[in-house]
């Protein structure tokens, strides 16, 4: 398993891209509760504790995940109901962005449909 995958990627599977039309539908969930998250890059894991209670958890970008979490000091919000974390403040720090669409290990799966690559490029990725 590797920490980190192409930040090309085009997948909108769990561990990857949140779709516009998700994370729309996500600012509107009163499914959100507190809690502390933490990047693992050497063992490739997001932890995520809630109420005590530790959860492993996998993203293709983890950098930019630990980017956005070092500007909230690790605090989060978690939507167990759709595998989903918000950073506060993280679209306006240099991570980019405040949603993290996080896969549990057993649904891990590799980037796809690379946007900016080749086509031959694209085809070699998915294949491999």
């Amino acid at each position: 398993m590797s920490t980190s995958s192409d930040t090309r990627c085009a997948s909108f599977r769990p561990g990857h891209n949140i779709h516009q039309i998700h994370a729309k539908k996500l600012v509107g969930f009163d499914d959100w509760v507190d809690a502390q998250a933490y990047v693992d890059l050497d063992l490739g894991i997001v932890q995520v504790v809630v109420d005590g209670r530790q959860q492993l958890m996998w993203f293709h970008d983890l950098p930019t995940l630990a980017l956005a979490l070092a500007g909230s000091g690790g605090a989060a919000q978690w939507c167990a109901r759709y595998s989903s974390l918000l950073v506060p403040g993280g679209f306006d720090g240099p991570a980019r962005r405040s949603f993290f669409y996080l896969a549990t290990p057993e649904k891990l799966r590799p980037c796809s449909g690379f946007s900016s690559a080749s086509g031959a490029e694209a085809a070699s990725a998915q294949q491999g």
